[in-house]
């Protein structure tokens, strides 16, 4: 389904931001940034991820949708996900990771994409030692991230990570899959793949 707004600006004019949408942004000195345009109900769990992938050192973006329904409607893609405090945090550092979440009920999966190569790469062999399923994305598809302009590719070096969770994946990170909740009811397999996607970040750093 097509967004219902072209970019940021648009949603802004017709939500309410506090009450209808958050903004929530932290600046480190690491050089890392975890992010996601689709947090709060949008794409379940998303915010989370970043909130608790993010170190004191680490800064992090996160986009909470807050309605009660209908969340979806707050969808802006990332590559015209313009919301200035984002676009300038991001180009700030040089290695972003951007959690997404996509629709599957039945299987547990992520799809890595973006443009940082080696990154992706981490993160796969990261995935496969912890036992969490995943698959590169190819370049073609919608959701994979390749677009140098989707906000996960805007850092310093061009390039960034962006990780598509499938439905399943994300509410078996959780006890009770509610906004109020999650942060509460984090259970072992939300620890297991947050530290598979730092202990890759770690070697990618160590690179730079």
């Amino acid at each position: 389904m097509a967004d219902l707004y072209a970019n940021f600006g648009a949603l802004k004019k017709a939500y309410k931001m506090r009450t209808q949408f958050d903004l929530r942004m932290k600046k480190g000195s690491s050089g890392i940034i975890y992010l996601t345009p689709h947090g709060g109900g949008i794409e379940t769990g998303a915010s989370e991820l970043c909130e608790f992938s993010c170190d004191p050192e680490d800064s992090y973006f996160i986009f909470d949708a807050k309605l009660s329904t209908g969340n979806s409607d707050m969808h802006v893609t990332s590559t015209h996900f313009d919301e200035p405090n984002a676009r300038r945090l991001v180009g700030q550092h040089d290695i972003a990771v951007s959690y997404h979440g996509y629709s599957d009920s039945a299987v547990k999966n992520t799809k890595v994409g973006g443009l940082d190569e080696a990154l992706r790469n981490y993160i796969g062999a990261e995935f496969t030692a912890a036992g969490i399923p995943w698959e590169q994305e190819p370049f073609e598809s919608s959701i994979a991230g390749a677009e140098p302009d989707n906000i996960c590719n805007i850092t310093r070096r061009g390039m960034g990570v962006q990780l598509e969770i499938s439905t399943l994946q994300r509410t078996s990170f959780f006890g009770t899959n509610t906004g109020a909740q999650r942060r509460n009811t984090r259970l072992a397999e939300f620890d297991n793949y947050v530290a598979a996607v730092k202990r890759a970040v770690a070697k990618r750093k160590a690179e730079l």
